[in-house]
């Protein structure tokens, strides 16, 4: 059975932008490890385990491709689809609602609030290039908005 869950919503934020936050959240999730991607338009992605049997966790081992295209007056159209990588898919609905309650919108949510939120403010001159994350402590980039080691997002 083939089954793919697709989810797409426009949002009020620049394509690279767009791109850049999906990216840093794919590999902030458990398990994932991106297996293509062409800036600023696709991002391919495998993430779960197998050890689930059940058909419907959200860590199912899934490849996630992600669609990005640019709009006009900075506005990004946000294609998300979702594959199960087992021939075996028990429950098919229990596996898209779990899937597009909790991969879909995790991502969504975040380039929701992103896409809210006004220009930040400038910098302290003695900020420096690198800070760590108040969650795990590990070395990341100041421009990162969620932790490449744990994929907590960064205040």
């Amino acid at each position: 059975m083939n089954v793919s869950v697709i989810y797409e919503e426009t949002l009020q934020i620049p394509i690279d932008k767009a791109f850049k936050l999906a990216m840093q959240w794919i590999i902030g999730q458990h398990k994932a490890k991106i297996k293509k991607y062409t800036p600023p338009t696709f991002i391919e992605a495998k993430q779960g385990t197998m050890m689930t049997n059940t058909g419907h966790d959200p860590n199912w081992k899934k490849r996630i491709r992600i669609n990005f295209y640019d709009l006009k007056n900075n506005k990004t159209l946000i294609r998300v689809e979702a594959t199960p990588l087992s021939r075996t898919i028990l429950r098919v609905d229990k596996l898209k609602n779990s899937w597009y309650n909790g991969l879909f919108s995790n991502l969504f949510s975040l380039l929701e609030r992103i896409e809210e939120s006004p220009p930040p403010k400038a910098l302290p001159k003695q900020k420096s290039e690198a800070s760590h994350c108040h969650n795990c402590g590990n070395k990341i980039d100041k421009d990162t908005l969620i932790c490449p080691s744990c994929g907590i997002e960064i205040n």
